[in-house]
């Protein structure tokens, strides 16, 4: 018997977002404010490669904001467009 861990929705959305980003012309990255790491699928980086992205980091209302300010100082080193909403 072969166990298959991959839940089919995610492998759907996987397979949705390859086939649409050649059509997109700016990714928008929703994140939560308060694990912003924990938060980031790491296939959505590989999959959208060199194309421009706003990384949204959502509920900042929420994260401690002297935390909160590291992580976009962080993103912004990286060359990352950062908004904290």
């Amino acid at each position: 018997m072969v166990i298959n861990w991959y839940p089919g929705h995610m492998a759907k959305a996987r397979r949705l977002i390859e086939e649409n980003i050649k059509i997109i012309d700016v990714v928008i990255e929703l994140l939560d404010a308060r694990i912003p790491l924990s938060s980031s699928n790491p296939m959505i980086s590989k999959m959208i490669g060199q194309k421009p992205s706003v990384l949204v980091l959502n509920k900042a209302d929420l994260a401690d904001t002297a935390v909160l300010e590291k992580w976009i100082a962080y993103y912004r080193q990286q060359g990352r467009i950062v908004i904290a909403l």
